[in-house]
């Protein structure tokens, strides 16, 4: 196991990001214990920002804590996606909607553009950048709404997203499809339209991710050293 950091982050924000983007493309898998440790080692730092890495990470649900059995990846509890793609089902759509009716110009040129940089990926098959892409346009729609507290609460929904679980290699051309419904009816203006289209995405994710989530717990008792 390899982890990388970014020399500009402070060191408790790279042990962060480096354990977290560890965690979401499934290098840790879901149960795996995590030793304090052995991962300041890998990173080549001291154990303080390691623990206080974790100690974020267990904010937003992705690692847990128990006095005897040290930290843990999270499992990917069935109950805890579904409740939050039930939540991605109620504000993501009204975003959307919110989004068609204040985008700005500058606004919609930066959605369009993330759009297109998605659907390239997908036709160059840079199956690595597709997590990216995806966050980044669903990011631009959402920020297109004009609604500080609303994006609030979608970006904190989103740190709960089991992004190890999704799989945006699969189904690509569909993903592609639906995203651009929800493009299109933004640009458009049709409020409603644009509300359905990311119902029906969010929606057409939600088994899918379940599904995959319950192949992965297999491996909960591996450990990372």
């Amino acid at each position: 196991m390899t982890l990388k950091r970014a020399a500009v982050q402070t060191k408790g924000a790279a042990a962060y990001s480096a354990l977290r983007e560890a965690i979401l493309d499934g290098r840790f898998a879901p149960g795996s214990r995590l030793t304090g440790q052995t991962l300041a080692d890998e990173l080549g730092m001291s154990l303080t920002p390691v623990r206080e890495a974790l100690r974020l990470l267990a904010t937003q649900g992705l690692v847990e804590h128990d006095p005897h059995r040290g930290t843990r990846v999270a499992p990917l509890a069935p109950e805890s996606i579904e409740e939050t793609y039930r939540l991605r089902r109620v504000l993501e759509p009204m975003a959307c909607e919110l989004a068609a009716q204040h985008a700005t110009a500058d606004d919609l040129a930066e959605i369009e553009a993330a759009m297109s940089a998605f659907a390239s990926a997908v036709d160059d098959k840079r199956h690595d950048d597709l997590p990216e892409l995806n966050a980044i346009l669903h990011h631009r729609i959402y920020a297109a709404a004009q609604s500080p507290l609303l994006l609030e609460f979608i970006d904190r929904l989103w740190l709960r997203i089991p992004f190890q679980a999704m799989s945006l290699v699969r189904h690509q051309e569909q993903k592609t499809a639906e995203h651009q419904a929800v493009v299109t009816a933004i640009v458009g203006r049709r409020r409603k339209a644009a509300g359905r289209a990311m119902l029906q995405h969010i929606t057409n994710s939600t088994q899918a991710t379940l599904a995959r989530a319950k192949a992965m717990e297999g491996g909960s008792d591996q450990e990372v050293s």
